[in-house]
């Protein structure tokens, strides 16, 4: 990515020199470029965490099936809550508004609010390297019940907190202050 951000990445030279031309001549175009630019950003995160939840409903699919196929039913409606939950965290994130607003869009994000998205994003991409990294077991406890049971608590414990930081997230914009709890 060039220094100037990812809006400029596959622009001309031509193309830049023209632009930078503008910016010096029309006032808010550096600042809408910079915002755009904090749009494209935010959404190649929210995609690759959407991505992530994908592979951590993989593993726990995975989980599922070593399960069925080897007779180990115990635990598996308890994975295939999980497995709805991490659905639910992959939509809401992937559809979840911008961390940026346009000039007339009627919630306006401001760069303190934009940091404080990117500090959610980061304890999300904490949180769901947690969670993959408790999720690689999950095949070895398969039969034994009570191991399972402290695997699949641990497991929807981080699937907890990471639904609260999604909620504080949307709160971060939608009213200025985060609200715990689940998502809605």
């Amino acid at each position: 990515m060039s220094e100037k951000g990812i809006f400029w990445e596959g622009i001309s030279s031509g193309i830049a020199e023209k632009l930078e031309g503008m910016i010096e001549i029309i006032p808010l175009l550096g600042s809408y470029l910079r915002r755009e630019n904090d749009r494209e950003v935010d959404k190649i995160i929210r995609e690759h965490m959407a991505d992530r939840f994908d592979n951590l409903k993989g593993a726990v699919m995975k989980a599922m099936t070593a399960g069925a196929e080897s007779g180990k039913l115990e635990g598996l409606d308890k994975l295939d809550r999980l497995s709805r939950r991490l659905d639910k965290l992959r939509d809401t994130v992937k559809f979840a508004a911008h961390g940026y607003s346009g000039l007339f869009d009627r919630i306006k994000v401001r760069d303190e609010e934009l940091e404080a998205l990117f500090n959610y994003d980061l304890q999300m991409l904490t949180k769901i390297e947690e969670t993959d990294k408790r999720l690689s077991g999950i095949d070895s406890v398969l039969g034994d019940e009570e191991k399972l049971k402290v695997e699949i608590d641990a497991l929807s414990s981080f699937i907890s907190e990471m639904e609260v930081i999604v909620k504080d997230r949307k709160y971060a914009i939608t009213s200025g202050s985060p609200v715990q709890g689940d998502i809605e």
